[in-house]
C-alpha cells in the first residue's frame, strides 16, 4: 500500500467503486487482485460501456459516488473520448472501455493469474453480465 492509502481497506474500496460503476449499467465489471503479481496497485476494476457516452457516463458517477465517500481519484485520463477511461485511486485503479476497445486491450489476460473478487451484480444486470469476455 502507497502512504496515502495505509490503513485503508482496499477492497472495500474496490467494492465500492464496482457498485458506483454498476449503478450506471456497467458491463462485465471484475475486480482483479493485483497484490501479489504488481507494486503499483492493490486491486484492478475493469468493466466497459456499451458505446464511448456510456463509458464516459461510468466513470462519471464512479468520480460522483466515490467523491461523496470522501475519495478523490489521483488521475483520470481519457474522459473525453471515452474509449478507455482510466481513474487512479492509488491502490485501486478502474478501466473502463468502450465495448470495442475492451477487445482490443484485453487488460484481463495481462493479469490472468491473479485472483478476481467474488462479485454479485445487481439483479437487473445477470444476465447481461454472465459469459460475457
Amino acid at each position: 500500500m502507497t502512504e496515502a492509502s495505509e490503513g485503508v481497506d482496499t477492497e472495500a474500496l474496490a467494492r465500492a467503486i464496482a457498485d458506483a460503476a454498476w449503478d450506471r449499467k456497467a458491463r462485465n465489471v471484475r475486480v482483479l487482485d493485483v497484490r501479489r503479481l504488481v507494486s503499483y496497485a492493490d486491486y484492478l476494476i475493469v468493466c466497459h460501456g456499451t458505446s464511448e457516452r456510456h463509458a464516459r457516463a461510468i466513470a462519471d458517477n464512479v468520480i460522483d459516488e466515490l467523491r461523496e465517500l470522501r475519495w478523490r481519484p489521483i488521475g483520470v485520463e481519457g474522459l473525453r473520448s471515452g474509449e478507455w477511461v482510466l481513474v487512479d485511486y492509488g491502490d485501486v485503479v478502474l478501466h473502463v472501455f468502450c465495448e470495442p476497445f475492451r477487445q482490443e486491450y484485453p487488460v484481463e489476460k495481462m493479469y490472468a493469474d491473479a485472483p478476481r473478487l467474488a462479485l454479485k451484480p445487481p439483479a437487473d444486470l445477470e444476465e447481461t453480465t454472465r459469459g460475457e469476455a
